[in-house]
């Protein structure tokens, strides 16, 4: 590895950047900081001219192998559609490209932001490709839609049950409209891609990653597709980002669990190496917001419905029980407030009160908990790996289904610092945009990105975002000294700006890009290089 010294550079520090200053790096790791004179070194010389350095990104809940998948899938994000007809003529292209009778696959719809303000059904799908097997996932990953050809393929029918935590959503007539909810979607069985397919994928999200200034993911849907799949790019030293993988536990979601494989061949967490290391099992109790399938106390705005539970409260303990005794960590997917209590409950009652306290357990998103949640996580040190990077992409449909009234609950980011919880923002990528500038937008200003305010009662100030995705993040996988951070003896993963984010209005922060981006001190390719 090389050894280079920036000069001139200014670096976060906490809640600011330090007047220009020297950094040095060797094998891979930040050796020394200090002025010119203090600093002993060797190799590159690079003046970044008075550029601001900060620790590269930390996603905390992403899914990259997910991510890669979906950019070889038609895209129908709100950002590329505005109406079902928009879908209709993506998927219509892409089945006049297709094999005959070959799946046609798409990712991203949300039927907030269509022109036609309602849901898209089998119908609009059978229309637009009616000979090719047609399965879209909501954008919240909970959630797909699938046209007639892909039911009868699949065997679906009207006379198919609802299984236990999910639904076949029928219309008035008993008709299936060709939802597929939660735990409905293990029903919809797709033929996965290639292996040199998935490394495409992959490489191209890599890539992306790098260019949004994230250098360290964690895969919070680890299959032994993925597994593999990442071994394969790391000992032929092709990963440019730090993976931290955790294992899908339950069959859920159409992804087959893999909790039992991993403890039948000893695999406990911390195992692997600086650039991918399992962190532990990952359950899912709930949905999503938007789809009206997180599980909440008090009913959706407008409706009786309150959402979907994956599982019983004996059943989910055990579970957690027997992954603590197999040396894995737990991350718990609750989403809406009766999930995060189911988690509370089976956390207690696991029987291993130390485990829980001292291994760092995560309720992933944690979007709308309760007075009593807050006590519990910040009494037992749990992290709230909070998703608040939702708030400026999906902000608008939670206004619209919570209503006004709940969102100073939704993602309450001032309340957890004030607590002292430990609370990493992330995108949950590719379910929202990755960028983390969207995310930290979100968190200090409370904003979505048509210009509501959700609230005026939690926000957090923009050092607090930094550190969410940066050192906060870090502290969950027990690495706080080597990532995160600008710090001797940490790992030389930072990225260089060109603008100092104090200097600049909250809407400016949506723009901004690094100018570089180190990687155990190696200087990553960007897609938009700056000069």
């Amino acid at each position: 590895m090389s050894q280079i010294t920036l000069r001139n550079a200014r670096l976060f520090a906490a809640d600011h950047f330090t007047a220009p200053t020297t950094l040095h790096v060797s094998n891979g790791r930040i050796t020394a900081i200090g002025d010119d004179a203090a600093v002993a070194h060797a190799g590159k010389d690079i003046d970044v001219d008075g550029q601001c350095v900060m620790p590269g990104f930390i996603e905390s809940h992403g899914h990259p192998s997910m991510y890669g998948r979906t950019l070889l899938q038609v895209d129908v994000r709100p950002d590329v559609v505005d109406s079902i007809a928009d879908i209709q003529k993506a998927i219509r292209d892409a089945a006049n490209g297709a094999e005959p009778g070959g799946w046609i696959r798409g990712a991203g719809w949300d039927e907030t932001y269509l022109e036609d303000d309602r849901m898209p059904t089998r119908a609009d799908l059978d229309a637009a490709a009616p000979d090719h097997p047609v399965v879209l996932t909501r954008t919240c990953r909970h959630m797909l839609l699938v046209n007639s050809k892909a039911l009868e393929v699949c065997g679906v029918d009207e006379d198919t049950p609802d299984p236990a935590g999910g639904r076949l959503v029928k219309d008035g007539s008993g008709r299936l409209t060709g939802l597929c909810q939660e735990k409905a979607m293990d029903l919809i069985t797709v033929p996965d891609y290639e292996p040199d397919e998935l490394s495409g994928g992959f490489a191209r999200a890599q890539q992306q990653f790098l260019d949004w200034g994230i250098t360290t993911v964690h895969d919070m849907s680890t299959s032994r597709t993925d597994l593999r799949l990442y071994t394969k790019l790391a000992d032929s030293r092709q990963l440019s980002i730090r993976l931290r993988p955790w294992l899908w536990a339950l069959t859920q979601m159409g992804y087959d669990g893999i909790l039992d494989a991993a403890l039948a061949a000893g695999v406990t967490s911390g195992l692997g190496d600086d650039w991918m290391r399992i962190q532990g099992a990952k359950f899912v109790l709930d949905g999503g917001v938007g789809g009206k399938t997180a599980a909440l106390c008090c009913p959706y705005e407008h409706s009786d419905e309150t959402g979907i539970l994956y599982i019983d409260d004996e059943t989910l303990t055990g579970h957690l029980r027997e992954a603590v005794a197999g040396g894995l960590r737990l991350a718990i997917h609750s989403i809406g407030d009766a999930a995060i209590a189911q988690a509370r409950r089976a956390l207690k009652n696991i029987g291993d009160d130390e485990a829980v306290r001292t291994r760092r357990t995560r309720i992933e998103h944690c979007t709308l908990p309760a007075d009593e949640d807050l006590d519990f996580l910040a009494e037992w040190n749990i992290i709230a790996c909070s998703s608040v990077g939702f708030i400026y992409h999906l902000g608008d449909s939670y206004l619209k289904v919570l209503g006004r009234d709940r969102m100073p609950r939704v993602y309450p980011h001032r309340s957890f610092i004030d607590r002292g919880i430990i609370a990493p923002g992330n995108s949950d990528v590719p379910v929202t945009n990755g960028n983390p500038w969207e995310g930290i937008y979100g968190a200090v200003t409370r904003t979505t990105k048509t210009g509501q305010v959700l609230d005026a009662e939690q926000n957090i100030t923009l050092a607090e975002a930094i550190r969410a995705y940066t050192s906060d993040a870090a502290y969950t996988s027990f690495e706080e000294d080597t990532l995160g951070t600008l710090a001797p003896g940490a790992h030389a993963d930072f990225q260089l700006y060109d603008r100092n984010p104090f200097d600049l209005n909250p809407e400016e922060w949506l723009d901004l890009t690094p100018s570089a981006v180190y990687v155990a001190g190696e200087k990553q390719p960007l897609s938009r290089e700056h000069p």
